[in-house]
Protein backbone atom coordinates (compact mmCIF):
# COMPACT_ATOMS: atom_id res chain seq x y z
CA UNK A 1 0.00 0.00 0.00
CA UNK A 2 1.58 3.43 -0.91
CA UNK A 3 1.94 5.99 2.08
CA UNK A 4 0.93 8.97 1.65
CA UNK A 5 1.17 12.47 3.48
CA UNK A 6 -1.04 13.48 5.49
CA UNK A 7 -2.09 17.08 5.54
CA UNK A 8 -4.60 18.18 8.68
CA UNK A 9 -7.93 19.69 8.24
CA UNK A 10 -10.54 21.11 10.61
CA UNK A 11 -13.77 19.97 8.86
CA UNK A 12 -17.22 20.61 10.37
CA UNK A 13 -19.85 17.55 9.25
CA UNK A 14 -23.66 18.67 9.73
CA UNK A 15 -25.23 16.05 12.18
CA UNK A 16 -26.68 13.95 9.01
CA UNK A 17 -23.61 13.21 7.15
CA UNK A 18 -21.71 12.56 10.70
CA UNK A 19 -24.42 9.78 11.27
CA UNK A 20 -24.47 8.57 7.41
CA UNK A 21 -20.92 8.11 7.66
CA UNK A 22 -20.99 6.61 11.22
CA UNK A 23 -23.36 3.94 9.53
CA UNK A 24 -20.80 3.33 6.96
CA UNK A 25 -18.51 2.68 9.05
CA UNK A 26 -20.32 0.18 10.91
CA UNK A 27 -21.45 -1.46 8.04
CA UNK A 28 -17.81 -1.93 6.43
CA UNK A 29 -16.11 -2.63 9.77
CA UNK A 30 -14.11 -0.02 9.23
CA UNK A 31 -11.76 1.31 12.64
CA UNK A 32 -11.59 4.80 12.23
CA UNK A 33 -14.17 7.69 11.00
CA UNK A 34 -11.63 9.07 9.40
CA UNK A 35 -10.68 5.69 7.17
CA UNK A 36 -14.47 5.82 6.30
CA UNK A 37 -14.23 9.33 5.49
CA UNK A 38 -11.77 8.68 3.50
CA UNK A 39 -13.03 6.02 1.77
CA UNK A 40 -16.22 7.86 1.03
CA UNK A 41 -14.11 10.30 -0.61
CA UNK A 42 -12.38 7.86 -2.77
CA UNK A 43 -15.59 6.12 -4.11
CA UNK A 44 -17.21 9.39 -4.90
CA UNK A 45 -14.03 10.65 -6.73
CA UNK A 46 -13.49 7.83 -8.73
CA UNK A 47 -17.06 7.17 -9.12
CA UNK A 48 -16.97 10.98 -11.21
CA UNK A 49 -14.12 9.99 -13.02
CA UNK A 50 -15.81 6.58 -14.64
CA UNK A 51 -18.91 9.24 -15.68
CA UNK A 52 -16.31 10.90 -17.71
Amino acid sequence: MQVLNRIPKLIKFPEEIVRRVKNYQTEHNISTFSKAVYQLIEKGLNKKEHSK
